[in-house]
């Protein structure tokens, strides 16, 4: 059974930062192998209006194309509603940015299992709250690892 992830943004952008930090490393690592379990048919990606809309904002031309074309791969793709747009105003009560929450009620939207970020605010916040997710909220490194073994 193939699995469904949602990367937020930051997911993205994480293979162009200085790996010289071993946490910036081990998630740099987690997205290229779920890029590769991508192209192998073991997981699908979600695209929604909320990952244009962030990347679009960009200003490093390099990052924003590389990171459109990683989303064109993205097999589930998930449209605005009004049920998403209801579901991340309840997130938002929760403490969520505005952006966070539209990426998180989109992965629920989607049927992802997986929310993959890696912004520490956004998992502190989502460890307080997991019981009211439909989502389970990891690092890259951590849904390489737990989901599939380590595959690199």
């Amino acid at each position: 059974m193939t699995v469904i992830a949602y990367l937020d943004i930051c997911c993205f952008k994480r293979p162009f930062d200085d790996a010289t930090a071993d946490r910036i490393r081990r998630e740099a690592e987690g997205v290229a192998t779920i890029l590769e379990l991508t192209q192998a048919g073991a997981l699908k990606l979600v695209h929604s209006p909320a990952h244009d809309f962030e990347n679009d904002r960009n200003p490093r031309e390099d990052r924003r194309l590389a990171t459109r074309l990683w989303l064109e791969t993205a097999a589930v793709s998930v449209a605005t509603s009004s049920a998403i747009a209801d579901r991340a105003r309840a997130l938002a009560t929760l403490g969520f940015g505005p952006l966070d929450a539209l990426h998180l009620a989109f992965a629920e939207a989607s049927s992802a299992r997986w929310f993959v970020t890696t912004d520490d605010r956004l998992l502190k916040l989502a460890a307080r709250h997991r019981e009211e997710f439909r989502v389970v909220v990891v690092t890259p490194d951590q849904l390489a690892i737990e989901a599939f073994g380590d595959q690199s």
